[in-house]
């Protein structure tokens, strides 16, 4: 009998590192649902959220920010190894990016449980600078520090194969890497799509961070290209403006090339009237430069939606040929080649709707995720 099943009366905690969870972000939702979603299920296993770092109500003043992180961070320190103390507590699992900061934020939460408290530990790796990889590829020391940083916990959780190998590359175990994915809640999901089969406008949408990283100014160069043939399309861009005056600037040159028309901005929406917008499109487009594992490709694919996509990051996992088309990040030229294609199916695309959404479904779904999650706490506990 295993030890999991000796002590199935006995609530486990899992303590997550997690900015406050009344953050805006990818990686406060993720932790959010999986908490959630865990604590639902009839188990032993209990997650507890723990802040650690910077605060929200410092969001909109950045050198404030900066200039207090340490000694919030020191404080949290103490309050962690508390925590820690508690014998109830058997893994801690921490959430840092392929960036400095949050890299030597985790990795001293992880030197102080080895040696003090040595509970099982986990490392969920939503983020990924490219740079830095290389970096420590470079960097004999950075490399060896890195290996020894990620060997030393018991299971890693990557968002796509793509930064699975790469982490393997760094000498990193392959049997301590795991692959997982953002994820959507089925209830959020519109049961209905709007678009008829036989409507002649085609919907294009595009849900995010507005700025360059995101590939706007490639849409807008290709939508232009596009519509010296095409006249039966509409393309919404939902979301803010990473700079001020972002969306004014790309507003100008959409109203320069005569295609106020065809390319609205519509601002940041979220919530029910979200969910509308995707249910009322038909081909999501997300031509971004680097990703990890967007939730937005994820709710569109939920919703049925074809996706248009670059080749970056988990979006090289999640996009085939049953689902949409990928480009390469920066590249006109396949992005004008892949929504001509769209636009020239789009009868076989809307068919497609049904299976897509299934298909989805039975991927990305929360409780699909959170099942694999609760399995790796019980294989480590």
């Amino acid at each position: 009998m295993s030890k999991f099943s000796k002590n199935i009366n006995v609530k486990h905690k899992v303590l997550i590192t997690t900015n406050p969870l009344d953050h805006e972000g990818g990686m406060v939702e993720f932790n959010k649902g999986l908490i959630n979603a865990i604590n639902k299920k009839e188990n032993n296993i209990n997650l507890e959220p723990f802040s650690i770092g910077s605060r929200m109500y410092l969001f909109y003043y950045p050198t404030l920010k900066k200039l207090l992180y340490i000694f919030f961070y020191l404080f949290d320190l103490f309050r962690l190894i508390t925590k820690l103390s508690n014998y109830k507590v058997k893994v801690i699992q921490v959430n840092p990016s392929l960036i400095p900061v949050p890299l030597f934020r985790d990795g001293i939460v992880l030197i102080i449980n080895r040696f003090f408290f040595k509970k099982k530990s986990i490392i969920v790796l939503h983020g990924w600078k490219e740079h830095v990889y290389k970096s420590i590829i470079n960097n004999k020391l950075l490399k060896y520090s890195i290996k020894k940083y990620f060997n030393s916990v018991d299971i890693i959780y990557v968002l796509s194969g793509e930064f699975k190998n790469k982490l393997i590359n760094i000498g990193i175990l392959e049997s301590k890497i795991k692959t997982t994915t953002t994820f959507f809640y089925k209830e959020n999901i519109s049961k209905e799509s709007n678009p008829g089969s036989n409507v002649k406008l085609v919907k294009l949408l595009f849900l995010g961070r507005v700025s360059k990283l995101k590939g706007i100014e490639e849409l807008i160069e290709a939508l232009k290209i596009i519509a010296e043939n095409h006249n039966d399309f509409l393309c919404n861009i939902i979301g803010h403006g990473d700079k001020p005056n972002t969306i004014e600037n790309y507003k100008n040159v959409v109203d320069s090339y005569n295609l106020s028309d065809k390319i609205k901005f519509l601002g940041r929406i979220t919530g029910k009237e979200k969910f509308e917008a995707f249910s009322n499109s038909d081909i999501y487009i997300f031509p971004s430069y680097m990703e990890g594992c967007p939730t937005s490709v994820i709710e569109a694919l939920a919703t049925g939606l074809f996706v248009i996509s670059s080749d970056v990051g988990a979006l090289n996992d999640i996009i085939d040929s049953s689902n949409g088309i990928k480009t390469k990040p920066k590249n006109i030229k396949e992005l004008v080649f892949a929504l001509e294609k769209g636009l020239k199916n789009i009868n076989q695309i809307r068919i497609q709707r049904k299976d897509i959404s299934k298909d989805a479904f039975q991927k990305y779904e929360v409780s699909f995720i959170a099942d694999d999650f609760l399995q790796s706490y019980k294989a480590i506990l």
